[in-house]
């Protein structure tokens, strides 16, 4: 059976403000999941990387559907998701379950239920550039985003879109497949995880000792632990 599942795609969600290139591939991803046995499958959200940019925040109405015409066709895919780019594959499986087989979710927690708070400052940042007084929180995301190469007006649009995906605790009940969550203790976004691993079918957390929002996809760690979830799911 591993046979079977030798080459297996999986598709690599990134969060706002990233992309493919600069969240996966610069930080060897696409190498682990090759040594793996594994297929990167490259999605970049609206507005971000590669795709199709747009300065209207009602353009971003759904995230969702603009991700899922770029994954393969077909049930059981495996699916590996950064911050927003978690929300996004949830939400396409809560569509239709079964659409995945197995997620890996990092710096996703407590921030689900949550509003990004911070969002309008950090649109306004970046359509009027950082003023004297603006926080410097604010001023690093805001960088974040530009750092990526994304285009900042589309970026900001993008933050400032009718609020998607939303997932409920009822709506999240019909995501069946397993699902790991990987977070950083020092996530201020995203831990602890507990509302939403309690919300999910079929969970299992790992937590990573002294790593923030940020920095997560860069961290070995959150590599090696994604690979062993991948990897139980050869034998299915």
């Amino acid at each position: 059976m591993s046979g079977v599942n030798a080459k297996k795609s999986v598709v690599l969600v990134h969060g706002w403000g990233g992309s493919y290139e600069a969240v996966w591939a610069r930080n060897g991803w696409a190498t682990t999941l090759a040594e793996n046995g594994f297929t990167p499958t490259a999605v970049d959200l609206l507005g971000h990387g590669t795709s199709e940019r747009s300065h209207q925040p009602n353009d971003y109405a759904d995230l969702a559907s603009h991700a899922d015409v770029q994954l393969p066709q077909g049930l059981g895919l495996v699916g590996i998701g950064y911050s927003l780019g978690c929300k996004v594959l949830l939400e396409i499986e809560a569509r239709t379950p079964g659409r995945f087989s197995r997620i890996v979710l990092g710096g996703l927690g407590a921030n689900i239920f949550a509003p990004e708070a911070l969002g309008d400052d950090v649109a306004r940042c970046l359509e009027l550039g950082p003023q004297s007084d603006t926080p410097a929180v604010i001023r690093m995301l805001a960088e974040y985003g530009v750092q990526a190469g994304n285009d900042p007006l589309a970026i900001a649009a993008c933050l400032r879109r009718p609020p998607n995906p939303v997932l409920t605790q009822e709506r999240l009940s019909d995501v069946k497949c397993p699902v790991l969550l990987v977070v950083g203790d020092a996530d201020s976004l995203a831990y602890p995880v507990d509302a939403l691993a309690h919300a999910l079918p079929s969970a299992q957390v790992h937590v990573l000792a002294g790593i923030d929002h940020i920095s997560l996809p860069a961290s070995s760690e959150f590599q090696r632990v994604a690979m062993a979830f991948l990897n139980q799911g050869k034998l299915a």
